[in-house]
């Protein structure tokens, strides 16, 4: 699933596309990732609406409409879930396989392609006024995080990815920062220190702007048009350095040395979920 870095590099490639481009029309080819709202109640509210922008907030993406001359605008939200892609192709081009949302842009398309149709497009606000603050937010200090993980007897890692909580951060970013700050993903948040609450919230910081300018580093496929190769979610298109990998502390590098200590990297299943850590440097009782 991408997480905040893939969604915010995402964000950036469409800011400046989709800028004033009119929403003439959408064809839903997967009634299920439309929700709540049917499609034809969708169609009613955004077709004819301009594009003034795009946001995002932890994992969810949104393209900033507005209607007429209204001074007032309104967010159609994205969710890629597990498989999803987001791009623009032209409207003299087939359709991809998979393809679950189409909106016509006069001779463009923005195709939403979601082969595991766990992916979602809404006008429901709700969806986002549930989510806690963005892991990127200014607003998401220290003390405010102190406050999520530290009232808790769940894992910290369990804490982290918890969206009402902390948006944006999965399994892949929560075991990249718990390795950077060297605690240990088992631990009970309410046995964390603030010492140790002020270097996750430093490494959340780093960890993720790394990925941000990373992603942003690459020629990603975001239509998914060759062989993917695995790098940064997306892939990236033909002709890249194929010694180039994505930089990860830990996650995906079960077996192979701690780049810190030395360590193996080990992988264990927490909540059903691959959690990967040095044991050797996210040692449960230096917290």
């Amino acid at each position: 699933m991408p997480e905040l870095p893939e969604v915010e590099v995402l964000r950036c490639h469409l800011d400046s596309l989709l800028a004033n481009k009119k929403l003439v029309s959408i064809d839903v080819l997967k009634l299920r990732v439309v929700r709540p709202e049917r499609p034809k109640l969708l169609q009613e509210i955004i077709v004819g609406c301009t594009i003034k922008g795009v946001g995002r907030k932890g994992k969810f993406l949104w393209l900033q409409l507005q209607r007429g001359q209204s001074e007032s605008t309104f967010p159609l939200i994205i969710h890629l879930g597990m498989t999803g892609r987001l791009f623009i192709q032209q409207s003299n081009k087939s359709l991809p396989k998979h393809t679950a949302v189409v909106f016509k842009l006069n001779s463009e398309y923005l195709v939403f392609k979601d082969p595991r149709s766990f992916g979602r497009v809404t006008v429901d606000e709700d969806c986002l006024e549930n989510l806690g603050l963005d892991a990127l937010s200014s607003d998401f200090t220290e003390e405010m995080l102190a406050s999520v993980i530290q009232n808790t007897s769940q894992s910290v890692k369990a804490r982290l990815m918890n969206q009402k909580h902390i948006a944006g951060l999965g399994n892949i970013y929560s075991c990249e920062v718990l390795h950077k700050s060297k605690i240990s993903p088992f631990i009970k948040g309410s046995s964390l220190c603030l010492a140790k609450v002020k270097e996750l919230r430093k490494a959340i910081n780093m960890i993720l702007h790394n990925q941000i300018n990373f992603g942003l580093s690459l020629k990603l496929d975001f239509e998914g048009e060759f062989k993917n190769d695995g790098l940064f979610y997306y892939g990236t298109k033909s002709g890249r350095d194929y010694q180039l990998k994505d930089p990860f502390r830990v996650y995906g590098r079960e077996g192979e040395p701690c780049r810190d200590c030395g360590g193996i990297i080990i992988r264990s299943c927490q909540s059903n979920r691959s959690t990967y850590y040095c044991p050797d440097c996210q040692l449960i009782d230096e917290t």
